[in-house]
């Protein structure tokens, strides 16, 4: 019999094959891994049944629709579960009841009553990511939640996710990530993605860009699935009352177009930029769709709900002291996510000296990350996550750093309609291209090579000064690190001024 410790539980899971670890593996291996796990979860009472759920894919904007959906349906009484990844610091986090990850106790008894009940073989094939969403059913259902946000954790078609019966179906944007798994274009993306779309289903989508909502379109169409398209079934507006904030704006539905009536002004965020206005109209939508033929709701939970949500990462802003710089950790690990996080950074600290801290992993777009960087900070230090197998060198980032732009992939244009659209940033004096007091592009004198992370973000903060604006992205492994050792220096400061 094996120990029913936590720690043997985690050596269980962490023997299972990490794809997330991976470079390069190829998700055609996936197929037939979902009737698999559709046998495995009958055996087990099949608990995906025992209560609602929304499913969620995309290629940006779906951990932050999750939250924001979960935040909307805690302010008006549910109990909900959330199954989210990758974690920050610990696997539990992707386990959430009421934004409370799974503790060790309960994660040690959830693990051994599903491990007891599948044949060894079986259990020797899974993958760390099936163990894991297999878990979070079970868990689900033993705590009674009312409703269950899964999001998907690559594509959409083969992910062990689909394995759910969703009430609701989420697409956010789609753009080009993962290409290897899920293929060189736009449209391939989309289709994997647009998997998730079952008969009968509703699904929500905030995909613009006309290439890949044609997918989900025909998609949707094919198999009988209601579908509701922003700006054609529900829509987002700037808000122009005078006492609105920066990013707050107006959302409509209205019948026909969508089944469910509501008009909302003056919404705010906690999560800064405009791409997540689109993010937050996704949740609303879901919502509304969760509760056709239900109880009614309050209007103030939904405001309340998106006030409150917060995901670590986005954009997210600390300082030391009010002498200390700015730093902002955001995961952008894309092209497209960088270029909303540089218009971000750009409507929020209009004129600042801009510094960054760069790392990324390999298989990434770094050329098109550097594309969409160039010309818009004072200095670079490029690093690397300190536990990693793909880290990118930073010798290699200073490489194509180097390349003379020219040389460079051009911004495709029409790519641009999928993730900047005018609908995402809704303030209209918000140019659609950035332009700064200066422009270093890639000038190696201003670019500075640290292996060490810590020591990089050290030495950015001792460059800067109190006005300036250290950005620290690439991978969310690094900002995630950074960050907890951010946490750490914030701490030893307070304790040092309390000792004074």
């Amino acid at each position: 019999m094996t120990d029913r410790s936590f720690e043997e539980s985690v050596r269980l899971l962490e023997d299972r094959i990490n794809l997330e670890h991976l470079q390069n593996f190829n998700s055609q291996a996936m197929e037939g891994r979902l009737d698999i796990l559709r046998e495995i979860l009958a055996s087990l009472d099949d608990p995906e049944m025992f209560y609602r759920t929304v499913h969620v894919t995309g290629t940006k904007g779906k951990g932050s629709t999750c939250v924001m959906l979960e935040s909307i349906l805690l302010a008006d009484g549910w109990r909900v579960g959330r199954y989210t990844s990758p974690h920050l610091y610990s696997f539990t986090e992707r386990l959430m009841i009421n934004g409370v990850p799974c503790p060790p106790e309960e994660f040690t008894e959830l693990f051994f009553s599903v491990y007891e009940k599948i044949e060894p073989n079986t259990f020797q094939s899974l993958t760390y990511f099936e163990l894991l969403t297999l878990l979070a059913f079970v868990y689900f259902a033993q705590k009674k939640v009312d409703v269950a946000i899964f999001e998907v954790g690559l594509g959409g078609r083969l992910d062990a996710t689909n394995a759910c019966c969703p009430d609701v179906s989420v697409i956010t944007s789609i753009s080009y990530d993962h290409i290897q798994q899920l293929g060189p274009t736009l449209s391939d993306i989309a289709w994997e993605k647009s998997g998730v779309i079952k008969p009968d289903v509703p699904v929500v989508t905030t995909v613009l860009h006309p290439e890949a909502q044609e997918v989900i379109r025909d998609r949707a169409k094919s198999i009988g699935a209601p579908l509701f398209v922003l700006n054609e079934h529900f829509f987002v507006h700037h808000c122009d009352l005078p006492e609105a904030s920066r990013y707050a704006f107006r959302y409509d539905a209205l019948p026909p177009e969508f089944p469910v009536e509501l008009s909302l002004d003056n919404v705010t965020l906690q999560m800064p930029g405009g791409h997540q206005i689109r993010n937050a109209s996704a949740a609303i939508s879901a919502f509304l769709l969760l509760h056709q033929g239900e109880k009614t709701f309050e209007m103030t939970k939904i405001r309340q709900g998106l006030q409150n949500s917060f995901l670590p990462l986005r954009g997210e802003a600390m300082r030391l002291s009010e002498k200390s710089p700015t730093v902002i950790f955001d995961g952008a690990h894309n092209r497209s996510s960088i270029r909303a996080l540089i218009k971000m950074m750009s409507e929020m600290f209009p004129n600042h000296r801009l510094l960054l801290v760069f790392g990324t992993a390999l298989g990434k777009d770094v050329e098109g990350m550097f594309i969409e960087i160039s010309g818009h900070f004072h200095h670079i230090f490029l690093t690397q996550h300190s536990d990693s197998s793909r880290r990118f060198p930073p010798q290699g980032l200073r490489s194509i750093l180097a390349l003379n732009p020219d040389k460079c992939p051009e911004r495709d244009q029409k790519d641009d309609d999928d993730f900047l659209d005018p609908s995402v940033s809704l303030l209209p004096d918000a140019p659609d291209t950035v332009f700064f007091p200066f422009d270093i592009d890639r000038e190696m004198k201003h670019v500075t090579i640290v292996e060490d992370c810590k020591e990089a973000l050290a030495q950015c903060l001792s460059m800067a000064d109190s006005e300036d604006v250290i950005c620290v992205t690439g991978s969310l492994y690094l900002t995630a690190e950074l960050r907890k050792w951010f946490f750490e220096i914030v701490a030893q400061e307070r304790k040092h001024e309390a000792d004074l």
